[in-house]
């Protein structure tokens, strides 16, 4: 729905639509107020956070390893998806810095990183993930760098990538050979023994076997 409308209004409402909502940011929100940069960095929280929290002992779907290797995969689609937009579309950003603005590369960025956080944690770790995500793509257009249609796709593409991560982890796994574990999930881990009593049909008696 996020890619759908972000496409439509870019196509068909840029005009109707992305030029009035940042009209609105610029002259109502912002009002000549100076550019905030904190969403450079904070755009990072989510996907660290997704490699993170495990090792820090939060409980998690997958070891370190698997993480490692599904975000890997959902960051090479991303961004293999995101520059060929870029490069394509050639849309001009709203402060007419260049000519790459469609999609928000902060915004798909770090919606890939909230929606791994929400996946592999839950909506407890995933509702505040998102909550630093959608911060970020209102403050691209506070700060003049997007309109509304480069996050609204950008959002979509990112939580889209997120998800091709998650269906190529196992094909990829097996491909490489690469044995599942449960290290760094934040799961303790168990060793079960299990005993029963045996009979010995050549000296009569019984013993018991473990293992």
């Amino acid at each position: 729905a996020l890619i759908a409308t972000g496409i439509g209004i870019h196509c068909f409402g840029h005009e109707s639509i992305d030029g009035p909502v940042n009209t609105w940011f610029q002259e109502r929100l912002r009002a000549g107020g100076p550019e905030l940069h904190f969403d450079n960095y904070i755009q990072y929280v989510p996907i660290v956070s997704y490699l993170g929290l495990g090792l820090a002992g939060v409980k998690a779907e997958h070891g370190f390893v698997d993480r490692l290797i599904q975000g890997t995969i959902s960051c090479l689609a991303l961004g293999a998806i995101s520059w060929t937009c870029k490069e394509v579309i050639n849309s001009p950003r709203p402060n007419g810095v260049d000519n790459k603005s469609f999609p928000s590369g902060h915004t798909d960025w770090v919606f890939i990183g909230a929606e791994l956080v929400r996946m592999e944690y839950g909506w407890g770790w995933g509702a505040g993930a998102y909550a630093i995500a959608t911060t970020v793509a209102v403050m691209r257009n506070y700060n003049n760098w997007h309109w509304l249609s480069d996050v609204l796709f950008g959002a979509g593409l990112g939580i889209l990538t997120a998800h091709i991560g998650e269906w190529l982890l196992e094909p990829t796994k097996r491909l490489l050979n690469i044995h599942t574990t449960d290290w760094g999930s934040g799961r303790r881990t168990t060793v079960q023994a299990a005993f029963a009593p045996t009979g010995d049909p050549v000296r009569g008696g019984g013993r018991a076997a473990h293992a």
